[in-house]
């Protein structure tokens, strides 16, 4: 037997299920690419639908108060995956000793998960739980055991672990991104889209995978402020987001977190909010 899928969902959901509907609401935190609802309404058949209409609601977050975004880009290019891997080792074992509560170290393979795991020195690794060396919801028992005794907990995570996961408060008040959080090259549907793409006359790394890569950053940064009490420090080490112009692209999508360039500049005390103006 032979099955084929279409290379976009939009056709089947313009003939499936928009058209058979009087009005629906999609709400979610991740609708917007860098600040816009393009890539989701082309992906969901509604790009060029007269009805539709889009809102980005505000946040109930005080992200410049709440969060700090640390910049701290290290002096390797991701391209070479060996330099760029010890790079990351290096910034994770000077950073890592200074966390206090709960934390969560995003990878986007498994591969440089478990090597970061088992290069790193035994004090620290002892505080590391890693995804995959036992079941999610023990890992995650553990990380609250191990945050409520007011102990040092970091989890070891990938893609799974950046979205879905809810670890308010000290459970992450820390949260690091080894590297920005583009679809393996190699995926073959991915390959298949930029191909269809290309043949149209349209730059499938702008169209695809850039959006793509905003949404799926979003999400990632979304593990730490979850509620209106939260405070959390969000370390990227990745060089691009802030030397190639669509980094800038995807660091303009994200929540307007205090920015800062060094981790021991994100250990001092939020800004405190504005005062308010007398009437």
């Amino acid at each position: 037997q032979a099955h084929a899928s279409p290379i976009q969902p939009a056709g089947l959901l313009r003939t499936q299920l928009w058209g058979g509907v009087r009005g629906a609401v999609l709400t979610s935190a991740t609708l917007v690419a860098a600040g816009r609802f393009d890539f989701f309404l082309r992906e969901a058949g509604l790009a060029d639908d007269p009805d539709v209409r889009t809102l980005q609601a505000p946040s109930p977050f005080d992200y410049a108060r709440q969060g700090r975004l640390v910049l701290a880009p290290v002096a390797a290019d991701p391209r070479a995956l060996a330099a760029y891997q010890d790079a990351v080792q290096a910034a994770l074992e000077r950073d890592l000793p200074a966390v206090r509560g709960g934390a969560l170290v995003l990878f986007t393979s498994r591969a440089h998960l478990q090597r970061a795991a088992a290069q790193l020195p035994p004090s620290l690794r002892a505080r590391v739980l890693v995804q995959g060396e036992r079941p999610r919801t023990r890992l995650l028992a553990s990380h609250r055991e191990r945050v409520r005794a007011g102990e040092p907990s970091i989890v070891f995570g990938l893609q799974s672990f950046g979205e879905g996961l809810d670890l308010p408060g000290d459970l992450c008040a820390d949260l690091f991104i080894t590297k920005l959080p583009f679809a393996p090259p190699d995926d073959p549907v991915g390959e298949a889209r930029a191909e269809w793409l290309r043949a149209q006359g349209r730059d499938p790394f702008l169209e695809l995978v850039v959006p793509a890569t905003a949404i799926r950053l979003l999400q990632w940064v979304g593990r730490a402020i979850r509620t209106e009490d939260d405070h959390a420090r969000i370390v990227c080490y990745d060089p691009r987001l802030t030397t190639t112009g669509y980094g800038r692209l995807l660091l303009q999508g994200l929540p307007p977190f205090t920015r800062v360039t060094t981790f021991s500049d994100a250990c001092e005390p939020c800004p405190p909010p504005p005062m308010p103006v007398p009437a």
